[in-house]
């Protein structure tokens, strides 16, 4: 039994005041529903694929959002129950103060985050980017990498200028001509590709991306049964997503309009495979959220166990 509504469709259109006015009540007190938030292309488009959506013992009602960081405001706000995003976005969202925990994860083994740049732009290397003007979602694995990439560098954290930008919005100040530089994940690099720019090279290593499952606190005591079978089902599909490269890519193009090609191009160089929360996990976000703290982005520094439950493993 799935839930349909007309956030799916609208909600990116509408601040999270709003959000939270249409879903609140529900996510708080209808037991047998799960308030799922979702990205475009994200998780329903590949349970359905994978036929994990079949005879669900439960509902679900779907909430679209635009990236990570709202996502993460509406969880925190009682607006749903559970959804995924970035990892670095999470760091951000606990580090001030949001009331949610990492459930599960998907690594990110290829790729990652890069560092875009206009095809005439005198940056050649992560080396450049010193005193440039970047682009990126706050607090995100994109940021991330870009902080980074200045400590391996031996450079101060505030030795770039950024501009926070939702990826839309990163896109366009881009090709505008308004920053140097673009941090941001597939599919959105490769699309920048195809309009002529290119990925900078020396991101590689610099840090480890993965999508982590989120559920509010208040949803792990009250519908932890659902939380459970959905984390299986989500594993489930994402498994699927890895074993059917031509089939997802497909599947992508169909649900997001970007061109199957550019799909092609994001698959073969990213791979996302299931992994459980573990100590290297564990500690890789601390790296992060040491590094965040250095940055100012977060008021104290924060022992990230605290954010992630095991117990759904």
């Amino acid at each position: 039994m799935i839930g349909s509504t007309p956030s799916r469709r609208g909600v990116l259109g509408l601040g999270l005041g709003a959000l939270v006015v249409g879903c609140a009540k529900g996510a708080g007190g209808q037991k047998d529903t799960l308030y799922v938030g979702d990205q475009k292309g994200g998780q329903e488009v590949v349970l359905r694929a994978s036929n994990n959506l079949a005879r669900l013992p439960y509902a679900i009602e779907w909430s679209a959002f635009p990236n990570a960081a709202p996502l993460l405001e509406a969880l925190n706000a009682g607006a749903i129950d559970t959804g995924i995003g970035g990892d670095a976005a999470f760091i951000f969202a606990i580090g001030t103060g949001a009331t949610v925990k990492a459930i599960g994860a998907q690594r990110s083994d290829g790729l990652g985050a890069v560092l875009v740049v206009r095809g005439d732009s005198p940056i050649r290397t992560m080396a450049d980017i010193a005193g440039k003007k970047i682009a990126t979602p706050r607090g995100s694995v994109s940021h991330n990498l870009i902080l980074a990439a200045l400590e391996a560098q031996g450079r101060p954290l505030d030795a770039v200028h950024f501009a926070f930008l939702s990826p839309q919005d990163g896109q366009a100040a881009l090709m505008g001509g308004s920053v140097d530089g673009w941090a941001i994940w597939d599919p959105n690099a490769a699309i920048a590709e195809q309009q002529g720019a290119r990925i900078v090279s020396g991101s590689e290593g610099l840090v480890t991306n993965y999508a982590l499952l989120f559920g509010r606190d208040g949803a792990i005591a009250d519908k932890r049964a659902l939380l459970a079978d959905y984390r299986r089902r989500l594993y489930a599909g994402w498994d699927w997503s890895v074993t059917h490269d031509a089939a997802y890519a497909e599947l992508m193009h169909q649900e997001t309009g970007v061109a199957l090609d550019v799909w092609k191009r994001a698959i073969a160089r990213t791979r996302r495979v299931s992994t459980p929360i573990d100590a290297v996990l564990i500690a890789e976000q601390q790296k992060t959220a040491d590094r965040y703290f250095r940055a100012g982005l977060i008021p104290a520094r924060i022992d990230v166990r605290k954010g992630f439950d095991q117990s759904f493993a």
